[in-house]
Parts: structure tokens; C-alpha cells; sequence
């Protein structure tokens, strides 16, 4: 961003007024400053910018069409620099009002209820309503001022903010393992295998890298929840390897060896979860606030495991 403007912008201020009035001495009482100054602050943006913007007289002012145009551009500048001012503003009021939000069960009860809690201890004024969902929602359509969800955006009317990346792990239980004709050492190998498939958003295939690598998964599905904790106890039950989050669902099956890490060289692609809400609420302290405690749990869990 350029650092030095040619000109005060100040001063814009100053030409905007004296425009509007059409008199350096109305001018100078609504900006509250001697008329000599007016004088000074336009004779220097002229300097600066190196043409005429105004022709005075004893008896009137009038703009140049250079000074028109400049003119047309200021009022631009001057709108934007008050929303600015309101951003900021609003920024320093406390949230209030009702958010009502919209988050795939896939993320997790847990996950929901402890965002959900610290947003409403950190703002008494407000008030929430969270619904899990287990279909992709539409926060237009379906009537819901942030959702959660994954993937590239279809709506160019909506904005998405990255909450958190799910980092995942090929595992399996020990016995599944341990009851396999030959040791898994290729991801090839997984397709003739039963795999238990996490699908929020249907069936999807599963790619997974290993440096410059990268292979696409065609597993035989065994079965498909839209659950963590579902296609966990599946695994757990040795019915097939899935792909789970690194450590937030599975630290104690981790550390007990009841679920084990199958080609751990082999890394699935991050599943990156937004928080996406239309572009008019792009200003709302709610949503700016609530955003601030979806980031903060997601710092908590990771610190926990």
C-alpha cells in the first residue's frame, strides 16, 4: 500500500466544503477553523496536485472542471473514510441481539455447546440459537446468519472465514490389523479393503499424499456416517480403516492402542471448515465476536490433546 500521498487528504475535506458552500467563510464555520487556513490548506492541495481546482473573485467562487471531477472523487473518499470510522465504531460496542447459527454434527456436539457457551459468558447482551445439521444449509435460504461448512463456496454473494483445519490419519483397530493376508505398505492396497467413510456432504473420494505423491482413493465403502464419533466405534469394532481428526477424536484410543495408525507416511488431505455468512453481515459485531470464540475452542482442543 503506498505510503505517501501526494496530497492532504485532509485538505479534501477543506475542497469539499468550500465546493458545497461556494464561500471560504461558510465554509470555514462548518469546518470550525479561520478562514485564512481554508485559504492555505487549498492553495496547498492545488500546489500539490499542480492544477486549478477553483477561480475566486470579490464577488463568487467557482469550480473548475478539473475541480469537479476532483471533487467527485473526494466525496468517494470522504464516504469511505466515515465507514471507516463506523467500522471502527461498532467495533468497540458490545454484540447484542440474536445470532442464530447453523453447524454440521460432523464437528461435534462437544465442539458446539463449549463455542456456544464461551460466546454467551463473553456477551451478557446476547442471544444465540445453534442448530446442528446434517445437510449442507444455505444461510440465505435457510434462514441462518453463519453456518459451518466445507469446500469451495458457490455463492459469490457469501463470504467464508477458515475456523480451523481437521488434520487426519489413516487408522484401523490392532485386530483388523492383525488379521490382514499381507502388510499394508501401499495406499493401493486400501481399495480392496472395507473402509468406513466419513460423508457430511455425501460420497466423496479420499486423496492421500506422501511428499510429491498423491494417491486417490477408490475404497469398497462398508459404511458412511456423517459422525466422527459413529465412524470411530466402527473402527473401533474392527469393521474397516477410516480416516479420523489427529487427535481430537482419538487421543485416549491413541494412547490405550485400542485404534493404531495405518500408513502413517500416507497423509489425507486437511479438511478445512469455514464459517460462512452473506457479505451484507460482513460488518455484524455478532458474527465478528462469534467468529473470535469458534477460533478460541479450537485453540483449547488442541491445546487439551
Amino acid at each position: 500500500m503506498e505510503q505517501n500521498l501526494p496530497f492532504d487528504v485532509d485538505a479534501l475535506l477543506v475542497f469539499g466544503k468550500v465546493v458545497e458552500s461556494r464561500s471560504l467563510s461558510k465554509a470555514a464555520a462548518l469546518l470550525g477553523m479561520p478562514k485564512s487556513t481554508v485559504s492555505r490548506k487549498l492553495a496547498k492541495l492545488e500546489s500539490d496536485l499542480g492544477i486549478k481546482l477553483l477561480r475566486k473573485n470579490t464577488h463568487q467562487i467557482t469550480v473548475t472542471d478539473l475541480g469537479e471531477q476532483v471533487y467527485a472523487h473526494a466525496t468517494t473518499i470522504l464516504t469511505e473514510a466515515n465507514g471507516v470510522r463506523a467500522l471502527a465504531e461498532a467495533s468497540r460496542q458490545e454484540p447484542q441481539g440474536e445470532l442464530r447459527v447453523a453447524i454440521p454434527v460432523f464437528v461435534g456436539i462437544d465442539y458446539a455447546s463449549r463455542v456456544g457457551a464461551m460466546f454467551l459468558q463473553r456477551y451478557p447482551q446476547s442471544r444465540l440459537d445453534i442448530r446442528l445439521v446434517d445437510r449442507m444449509v444455505d444461510p440465505i435460504k435457510d434462514g441462518f446468519d453463519v453456518v459451518f461448512g466445507t469446500g469451495p463456496l458457490q455463492d459469490s454473494t457469501l463470504i467464508a472465514r477458515k475456523v480451523f483445519s481437521l488434520e487426519l490419519f489413516l487408522c484401523a483397530s490392532p485386530d483388523f490389523v492383525s488379521q490382514l493376508a499381507t502388510p499394508l505398505t501401499e495406499p493401493e492396497q486400501l481399495d480392496r479393503l472395507p473402509f468406513i467413510d466419513f460423508g457430511f456432504s455425501g460420497p466423496r473420494r479420499l486423496t492421500v499424499g506422501k511428499g510429491a505423491r498423491r494417491y486417490e482413493l477408490s475404497s469398497q465403502v462398508r459404511a458412511r456416517a456423517n459422525n466422527f464419533q459413529v465412524c470411530k466405534q466402527y473402527i473401533l469394532q474392527g469393521l474397516g480403516i477410516g480416516a479420523m481428526p489427529t487427535q481430537i477424536i482419538c487421543t485416549n484410543e491413541l494412547h490405550d492402542g485400542t485404534i493404531v495408525p495405518v500408513l502413517p507416511e500416507w497423509k489425507p488431505d486437511p479438511l478445512d471448515v469455514h464459517m460462512i455468512y452473506p457479505f451484507e453481515l460482513s460488518y455484524s459485531t455478532l458474527i465478528s465476536a462469534f467468529y473470535e470464540a469458534a477460533c478460541d475452542i479450537i485453540v483449547e482442543n488442541t491445546a487439551r490433546a
